[in-house]
């Protein structure tokens, strides 16, 4: 009887807990601006970014997973011309502090020069960086910076977008 009546507590406790240790989904959108690092510092201007993101990350768990759509336009220097990036992420995020987080993955990116006879490049690349979530009721918001590291033919390319965002 004593064991029936601990399977029983056990059971119910499952019931109650499990719906708050479920994965939680998140939209997020996000804009900022976009640095050139390295070589690419040496040909293109500080441009602008805006990226959309889904998000699933158990509430008590400190890892997560984000997959993210970009697009960045950069103006090359001394020329009247833009590099116009997208670009579809794929990236794992953990958690240091309730509110502090590092994320990195890997993606394909799509570049294309507003030059007549360019063509678009895709290639694969990675990121890493960090962000910080500030919680608000009902949504939260979060600034992230995030250094993306794209290899192409004898040299990469290299940015930094710095984000900041809406996650509902």
């Amino acid at each position: 009887m004593r064991s029936l009546s601990r399977a029983a507590l056990v059971l119910a406790a499952m019931f109650i807990a499990a719906p708050a240790l479920q994965a939680q989904a998140s939209f997020g959108i996000a804009a900022g601006a976009t640095v050139p690092m390295g070589d690419a510092a040496d040909s293109y201007k500080m441009g602008y970014h805006a990226t959309l993101s889904l998000g699933i990350k158990p509430p008590l768990a400190p890892i997560g997973f984000r997959a993210e759509g970009m697009f960045n336009s950069l103006e090359v220097d001394g020329a009247d011309a833009s590099l116009r990036l997208m670009g579809l992420t794929a990236n794992g995020t953990y958690t240091l502090l309730p509110q502090i987080y590092l994320i990195g993955g890997v993606g394909m990116y799509n570049s294309k020069l507003s030059l007549t006879g360019s063509d678009a490049e895709n290639d694969f690349g990675f990121n890493v960086g960090a962000g910080v979530n500030i919680p608000l009721t009902g949504f939260g918001t979060y600034i992230e910076a995030r250094y993306h590291h794209i290899p192409v033919e004898g040299s990469s390319f290299q940015f930094v977008p710095v984000s900041v965002g809406i996650r509902f």
